[in-house]
């Protein structure tokens, strides 16, 4: 076992999932989350080397360590530096990180390097339907047809554990979910749906825009949501049409992001008005304006708002 662990990858929910997981697996006890942009380096530190309050060994979680990334820092590293060289035998440190990547040349992360850094990859159909299988086993339910839940709800992870989390509170008392309970309780959007909201987007077409925002929020979906929906769709997009310009054919597309051929057909489709750097401005956006919510620096709704009406 490891004193430290770095997971990270751009998919949050993926992240949770894998850094519970991971707690399992190393039977920690006596754990401590710190949300790292509200919280000191100091403060974690004073925390790692002292006793557990319930046994000798514990497991401090450093939940957003955004400063592992390029151009990214937080006062009083070098403390944090040095107690990775010197660190508490008798505890474990998790790093949780929500980027694409973390950054290789800083210090920080050679010396973390030197233990397990493991990167959280997007899932594709069998990693999710593993990872519904493991909740489902773990809560002791079974779901009657889990190929039929993804095809309703899709396959974003956040939105799964949603409309998961919603059946089981459902079906609470007999632990078993059909096919009914799935078509009564989860909240469905198509394909369609998300390319009709980025495409009004893409468009500057504010009355198009705001009335699909609506529907969206009308069907339960909460602000967040709908960002890391955008988020999810338009970095798709890119992927796919970076591919594209390379030469790469659907097949080989759909096998590369692991995706439905099918939704690589329906996305090429769709995807010849759009450019790269379009894409890739939307993206640099929605990662400004996730960003901006987190540090409360904006109102979730008031910063969607404004994603649509300055889209000029």
């Amino acid at each position: 076992m490891e004193n430290f662990y770095v997971l990270y990858g751009p998919d949050r929910a993926s992240i949770q999932f894998e850094s519970k997981q991971l707690i399992k697996k190393i039977e920690a006890s006596d754990i401590i989350k710190y949300d790292m942009k509200s919280i000191t380096i100091d403060e974690v530190i004073d925390d790692a080397i002292t006793i557990g309050m319930f046994s000798k060994k514990k497991t401090i979680i450093l939940e957003d360590a955004y400063f592992l990334g390029a151009n990214k820092t937080i006062e009083n590293i070098e403390r944090l530096e040095n107690y990775i060289e010197h660190s508490n035998p008798n505890t474990t440190c998790i790093f949780l990180s929500y980027m694409e990547k973390i950054d290789a040349r800083k210090k920080i992360n050679k010396l973390l390097n030197k233990h397990k850094v493991i990167e959280i990859k997007k899932k594709d159909t069998t990693d999710l339907k593993k990872y519904i299988e493991t909740i489902l086993k773990e809560n002791k339910y079974t779901m009657e047809n889990i190929n039929y839940f993804l095809d309703k709800v899709g396959t974003n992870l956040s939105n799964i554990k949603n409309e998961l989390d919603k059946l089981m509170m459902y079906k609470i008392n007999d632990k078993i979910i059909l096919k009914d309970d799935i078509d009564k309780i989860c909240i469905f959007t198509s394909e369609e749906e998300i390319f009709a909201l980025t495409d009004a987007i893409v468009a500057k077409d504010m009355l198009t825009s705001f009335k699909l925002l609506e529907e969206f929020l009308n069907k339960n979906y909460d602000e967040i949501q709908i960002i890391m929906i955008l988020a999810s769709q338009f970095r798709f997009f890119y992927q796919v049409k970076r591919l594209l310009n390379k030469g790469k054919s659907e097949s080989e597309i759909a096998k590369t992001l692991s995706a439905n051929p099918y939704r690589i057909k329906f996305t090429i489709k769709k995807l010849y008005t759009y450019s790269e750097n379009i894409l890739l401005n939307y993206i640099q956006r929605i990662a400004k304006m996730d960003h901006d919510i987190k540090l409360g620096l904006m109102d979730k709704k008031l910063a969607l708002e404004l994603f649509i009406t300055t889209n000029r």
